[in-house]
């Protein structure tokens, strides 16, 4: 197996996320016409996100091709999806979607902030960062992705609130466990020698 096909695969992820979003605006204006969305193409899109983020992951470790720089394109390749989809359920949504809370996409721009903030402050202390993804954060991934197929498929808007409050509750002491990794890793050994 070619050690370059995990990272291809999320590359690929990070490209569709601009396919689902020109979807899903010409979804929307056909809402807005008054016409029915077909769902089918948006749907296929982000379930493909969703499973080749499954398939990146079993073939990073079946063949034993982990490496830094995937655990990072994965982990973007992840945020920019959910961030994405969410903005656009949440402000573009309606009519044709099920909005989504305004309250998750705050949750997930602190999320977001944190994380990259402190990768930002690991890298220039130390000139790397270890990215390691942990079952928590695949968790919360997994029931986000739910969350915002609901959302893509119109379901009722009870579903969803119990999805976003049960991912919040996945997100949230996730999200402190990395960063307390985050500060485990800036306070760590020496920094690394300016260039």
């Amino acid at each position: 197996m070619p050690p370059w096909i995990p990272n291809a695969i999320s590359v690929l992820r990070v490209l569709l996320v601009p396919v689902w979003l020109a979807l899903a605006f010409r979804a929307r204006e056909v809402a807005q016409g008054g016409g029915d969305i077909d769902r089918v193409p948006l749907l296929a899109v982000f379930i493909t996100l969703g499973l080749s983020d499954l398939v990146d992951g079993f073939i990073a470790r079946r063949f034993h091709l982990e490496s830094n720089l995937g655990a990072t394109l994965d982990a973007v390749a992840d945020k920019l999806a959910q961030v994405s989809t969410v903005t656009f359920l949440v402000f573009l949504g309606t009519p044709g979607f099920a909005s989504l809370p305004l309250w998750l996409w705050l949750v997930l721009l602190l999320r977001d902030g944190a994380l990259a903030v402190g990768f930002l402050l690991v890298y220039r202390r130390h000139r790397e960062v270890h990215v390691a993804h942990r079952w928590h954060g695949k968790a919360s991934s997994l029931v986000l992705f739910l969350v915002i197929t609901l959302g893509i498929a119109n379901v009722q808007e009870t579903a969803i609130l119990v999805g976003s409050f049960a991912s919040l509750a996945l997100i949230v002491p996730s999200t402190v466990s990395y960063v307390k990794e985050g500060l485990r890793q800036l306070a760590a050994g020496d920094p690394a020698p300016r260039p």
